[in-house]
């Protein structure tokens, strides 16, 4: 394969990438005739606080989908497989074996190219490839031009371009992103989708429906994403009719679906990363999953810890025994919103607005048999919700 004569190395912690560091490389590629321009996101930079990077794997996986079109721009993943601290002079070393004839141009910002005599072995790095950076605005250019020519004097090759500055950093994205404010101007469309599919950056623990409106339809179709607002109008609606907390109701409605368009893989790693335990059919069962995953995801990821609504969202699909009221909510409003239309949902909304328990049989009834007749297997914890709620209508007990 021919090899590319002029290759520019581009590394960050893009935490997020955005438009300027992709402007950023396509003017250097421009003016520097680069036949190439390698992306490469740190996995531990020695340069930045580890407090405010987020998995590797989420910026290498958005550097990935704002480069995607990106005409001479590759993103190389070899910072984040090599894992540790990354340092230049390591990561230069392997791309000067990568590519051994060709002309390697570091590319960098202003605050970088200051320090960059502080760097591991920068005499080695400046053998290895060209310096080259541009300024942040008119002010630092004399500066950053001084600054060059003490790197010229220790033998390195540099280039100060005059670019036209994007006033963007990482660090305002995380602020918006944090606050609830607009930040898709900054960043490619893909990148704010996987932002918000993903809940990076967001103020974790708190309520703002504004914010699930935007993760929803960045974790699922419209078909979904209405069924999630209707199960959450009528979680809301059987919660003040019954006397369930009808703001908890409103949140597990809305959040029950969150991860049911993910991929099973997926769902089954959020369940082991959140050290949730399956019984046999549950593991069994990756049709389960879904409601399983939910429940990890909103308390793990979203930061919501509240132990009635992820057990609302764990169990609206299973069931189980001893449910609250507003799991019994959620468990027979997802049976019953407005959207649904099968046979037999009339009478489950009857049935919801006369009795939690016979309309919570009625469904059991329909899931249990259903399965039974593919000779699937049931869930215990189904098979015991059933029992309970029959028996106590068989005793005349509490029909609310």
């Amino acid at each position: 394969m021919k090899q590319p004569k002029r290759v520019g190395i581009f590394g960050g912690s893009f935490n997020p990438i955005h438009n300027a560091h992709i402007n950023l490389a396509s003017a250097f590629a421009k003016k520097l005739k680069l036949d190439k321009v390698l992306v490469i996101p740190t996995a531990n930079s020695p340069h930045k606080d580890p407090d405010t990077l987020i998995d590797p794997m989420h910026r290498l996986n958005m550097c990935r989908l704002a480069c995607d079109d990106v005409k001479k721009a590759e993103v190389c993943d070899i910072e984040i497989t090599r894992q540790g601290t990354s340092y230049t002079v390591d990561t230069l070393s392997k791309i000067k074996e990568m590519y051994p004839d060709s002309e390697l141009f570091l590319l960098m910002g202003a605050d970088m190219f200051m320090t960059f005599d502080t760097w591991r072995e920068p005499d080695k790095i400046i053998s290895m490839a060209s310096i080259c950076t541009v300024p942040r605005n008119d002010d630092d250019e004399k500066i950053l031009r001084e600054k060059g020519k003490e790197y010229t004097a220790k033998g390195a090759n540099t280039f100060i371009l005059d670019l036209k500055k994007m006033d963007i950093s990482s660090t305002m994205i995380r602020k918006l992103a944090y606050n609830d404010e607009i930040f898709s101007k900054y960043v490619d469309p893909k990148v704010e989708k996987y932002i918000y599919a993903n809940y990076l950056y967001m103020n974790k623990g708190t309520i703002n429906y504004a914010r699930f409106d935007k993760v929803l339809k960045a974790r699922m179709g419209e078909k979904r994403y209405i069924h999630s607002v209707n199960v959450a109008i009528e979680a809301q609606r059987l919660a003040k009719k019954y006397g369930a907390d009808t703001d908890k109701a409103k949140l597990a409605g809305t959040l029950h679906d969150i991860t049911k368009e993910t991929f099973s893989n997926e769902q089954l790693a959020i369940i082991n990363n959140s050290g949730i335990e399956l019984n046999f059919i549950e593991s069994s069962s990756p049709k389960l999953w879904h409601a399983i995953a939910g429940a990890g995801f909103v308390r793990d990821v979203m930061g919501i810890d509240d132990q009635d609504v992820f057990n609302a969202i764990r169990y609206h699909t299973s069931g189980r025994e001893k449910m609250s009221l507003l799991e019994k909510c959620v468990f027979i409003a997802d049976f019953t919103g407005a959207e649904r239309d099968y046979d037999g949902v009339d009478e489950m909304r009857t049935l919801a607005d006369k009795s939690l328990e016979e309309a919570m049989a009625f469904g059991l009834s329909f899931s249990i048999s259903d399965l039974a007749k593919r000779r699937l297997a049931i869930d215990p914890n189904s098979l015991a919700c059933y029992n309970e709620v029959v028996l106590l209508l068989g005793k005349g007990g509490n029909k609310k």
